[in-house]
Order: structure tokens, then C-alpha cells, then sequence
């Protein structure tokens, strides 16, 4: 990791249309704040990695949910579907005659 000093208004560049500036700092210590923009291509996404692990967990979380359900099986009801006669409609919803 690189690890950078930056003052109000300095920028870091990452290639060449990326840029990263410290905005604003407030606090001092463990509870300051930085604020920074970023300027970047609309083709580059930009998260917040807090966000994206929390949205990842959830996601994790819910399809280990999933695999919890029972599965059912439908193999009968399909085959007894398939042999039943159709019945012809016309398209005023009228049984048409053979």
C-alpha cells in the first residue's frame, strides 16, 4: 500500500483520469474526518468498500438462506400437465370447436 501526506487541496493522480483531493479535514486524531472528491471516467465505478461489504454479506447471508429450503419435486405434476388435452381459444377467450 502507498501510503501519502496530502494538504486542503492537493490531489493524487491514479493514471491518467483519475484524481483523488482532500477537500476538507476536520478533527484532529482518531475522530477526524476527511472529505475527499474524486474525479474519475463515468466507466469507473467509485464505492465506498463499507458499503460493498456490507451488500456482499447480505448477499452471502440470503443465498445461504436459500440453500436452506426444501426442494420439491415437480417431475409428476409436469408429466400429468403434458398429457391433459389441450383445449383450443380463440383470442376472445372463446373455446374454439375441433
Amino acid at each position: 500500500m502507498l501510503v501519502l501526506t496530502r494538504r486542503v487541496e492537493e490531489s493524487i493522480l491514479i493514471g491518467d483520469g483519475i484524481e483523488i483531493k482532500i477537500v476538507q479535514v476536520r478533527g484532529a486524531g482518531d475522530q477526524a474526518m476527511v472529505r475527499i472528491g474524486i474525479t474519475a471516467p463515468p466507466d469507473i465505478r467509485v464505492l465506498r468498500k463499507e458499503v460493498l461489504d456490507e451488500v456482499r454479506r447480505e448477499n452471502r447471508t440470503a443465498a445461504a438462506a436459500i440453500a436452506t429450503l426444501p426442494t420439491v419435486d415437480l417431475t409428476g405434476f409436469l408429466q400429468h400437465l403434458q398429457q391433459r388435452p389441450t383445449k383450443k381459444i380463440d383470442k376472445n377467450g372463446q373455446k374454439k370447436e375441433p
